[in-house]
């Protein structure tokens, strides 16, 4: 019994100090403790408790632990309980012993303390205002005070749909000591493009511990990015035949960051006070006839696109078709046919039924 109350002493020594647990079972020879759960994870905070039993009789049993140790000399079952799990040292575990003819058995208890993000961020990095497309920048993920850095996964997200890169602990930039809660930080690069205007970007934080209830994931808030790109020309009112006198409306539409302007040409003359998408003129003269084009300009560049309009005299069509559609039921026909203001034309037709 005196080499008993020395391991005791042995042990309160630990205890008190901040080494490994310092008793031995290397003398055991009888079945170990059985702890139930045998290992546990639990959030930074929360209450934990584990029950150690022995399987045999024993002399006595009790907890090594930096937080709430105990010793039960006769019990068979002894409860290991903390009301709020504060103290990082716990990660280490704890052990239970039992005690039997100056024998000691040791069953260990791993313990995982994890703890959620206090606050998660994404940012540009070494850059403000508008991007421009076609350069290359930097967006970082700030994960805050959270452990174990170890089964962290950061993912990123543009919209709801997720970016094809995810970072765990080996890419990280870590703040901290690695066996408490750290802030940690990882990097996307992306080539900015007008497909990135006004899109939002957003990474999440997950613990994966293999727990019954997954760990719910922390998001950050989006990052919104501003892209600037020149004009890029997507629907005109292509080539164009319309009678003299008409009313004629051609559009020249782009995509564009900054907002363009816009110039017509007609045969390679500016128009005058022609500075929209639309281009109208009513009423349509022959002289009206000719190539058009439109240039789309702003800050990063431009585009263009050409349009045909072709006028043809008033009635051209309906003269053919008045001799075509009645070849059938006349005998005989005089036309008289004006084109235009350059001739006369008088022809006598005969047809035969």
């Amino acid at each position: 019994m005196e080499s008993l109350s020395l391991l005791r002493r042995l042990f309160w020594v630990t205890l008190l100090c901040p080494l490994d647990f310092g008793v031995s079972d290397e003398d055991c020879t009888g079945p170990k403790p059985v702890i139930d759960p045998p290992h546990l994870v639990v959030q930074y905070g929360d209450p934990a408790e584990a029950t150690c039993s022995a399987p045999q009789h024993v002399n006595e049993i009790g907890w090594e632990a930096t937080v709430g140790p105990k010793t039960k000399p006769g019990a068979q079952q002894l409860v290991w309980n903390v009301s709020s799990v504060t103290d990082w040292s716990l990660n280490r575990g704890v052990q239970c012993f039992t005690s039997s003819d100056d024998k000691q058995c040791i069953t260990h208890l791993p313990i995982t303390i994890y703890k959620n993000p206090d606050r998660v961020t994404a940012r540009l990095i070494y850059h403000s205002g508008p991007l421009v497309e076609g350069e290359q920048y930097g967006l970082e993920c700030k994960v805050q005070s959270v452990a174990p850095v170890s089964n962290l996964t950061v993912t990123w997200f543009r919209g709801d749909q997720e970016v094809e890169q995810q970072s765990d602990y080996t890419q990280f930039s870590i703040e901290g000591v690695q066996s408490k809660d750290v802030t940690v930080r990882t990097n996307l690069t992306i080539r900015a493009s007008r497909e990135d205007h006004e899109a939002s970007y957003s990474c999440a934080a997950k613990l994966d511990l293999n727990t019954a209830e997954p760990i719910p994931d922390t998001r950050s808030k989006i990052t919104q990015l501003e892209v600037l790109y020149k004009p890029r020309l997507f629907n005109t009112s292509g080539n164009v035949t319309i009678d003299a006198g008409g009313k004629l409306k051609l559009t020249c539409s782009a995509k564009a960051n900054p907002r363009p302007s816009y110039q017509w040409k007609r045969d390679g003359v500016p128009l005058a006070k022609q500075d929209s998408d639309t281009l109208l003129i009513d009423p349509v003269t022959e002289a009206s006839g000719g190539v058009y084009e439109c240039t789309i300009t702003n800050t990063q560049g431009q585009d263009s696109g050409q349009m045909t309009v072709k006028v043809q005299a008033k009635g051209e069509c309906l003269a053919l078709h008045h001799i075509t559609s009645h070849h059938i039921t006349l005998h005989h026909i005089t036309l008289h046919y004006i084109t235009s203001h350059y001739i006369t034309l008088h022809h006598t037709l005969h047809y035969i039924t």
